[in-house]
């Protein structure tokens, strides 16, 4: 192989990934200096009214980490479906429709990035809405998200249960049948987030201690 297609190759095989990975962190980046957020989604409910916890963190991680899970879908995909093409045709026959398919894979997930940017930042404001607490468990914060009170919710006017992290809320604070403030937002293609409540705040961790007694 010449050196020239050698770089071509090179180029094919790196470039794609490379423009991903900085389009993801680029906004990500934009996306910080936006209000914070946290997704309103529906929520499996037990048959006693419990809220399944574990599934809702299971849930919040993967709204976390799905774009990097999908990076690595990609190229494990793109890897096993070249290998077993190659194997099947040659790889004279399968490079142009190897590099095709390379191509578009990080061409459709650069797509989702910006689409998911968009959604985002062009949400629209929604009325407040009052919200009962059926269940609120406490949601430390860790490298994936926030912390806070993963809450079980039902809306005013609304039958289907709604799961949300209430940021740095406190969930000793929030029993079940307690009525709070979710201030929303819908995203400009799906979904709904709330950008805000009037849950009690959790004290801080980090707080100073007062002056010992005496001093």
């Amino acid at each position: 192989m010449s050196a020239n297609a050698t770089t071509r190759s090179a180029w094919l095989l790196f470039a794609p990934p490379f423009a991903v990975t900085a389009l993801h962190v680029m906004l990500t980046t934009l996306a910080e200096r936006w209000p914070s957020a946290q997704p309103l989604v529906a929520a499996r409910v037990g048959g006693a009214g419990a809220a399944d916890a574990d599934a809702a963190v299971q849930a919040l991680i993967w709204q976390a980490s799905w774009p990097v899970l999908a990076a690595l879908g990609v190229v494990v995909g793109g890897a096993l479906l070249a290998r077993w093409l190659v194997r099947r045709l040659g790889w004279a026959r399968v490079r142009p429709w190897a590099a095709a398919l390379w191509i578009g894979l990080w061409a459709a997930l650069a797509v989702g990035l910006l689409l998911r940017h968009t959604n985002g930042a062009l949400r629209t404001s929604l009325p407040p809405v009052s919200a009962r607490v059926l269940e609120a468990r406490p949601q430390p914060s860790s490298e994936r998200g926030p912390g806070g009170a993963l809450a079980l919710l039902q809306l005013q006017g609304d039958d289907t249960p709604r799961r949300v992290l209430l940021e740095g809320a406190d969930a000793r604070a929030l029993p079940r049948g307690h009525v709070l403030t979710l201030q929303r937002a819908r995203g400009r293609l799906w979904g709904e987030v709330v950008t805000g409540s009037d849950a009690p705040a959790a004290p801080r961790a980090d707080a100073a201690p007062g002056p010992a007694p005496g001093r």
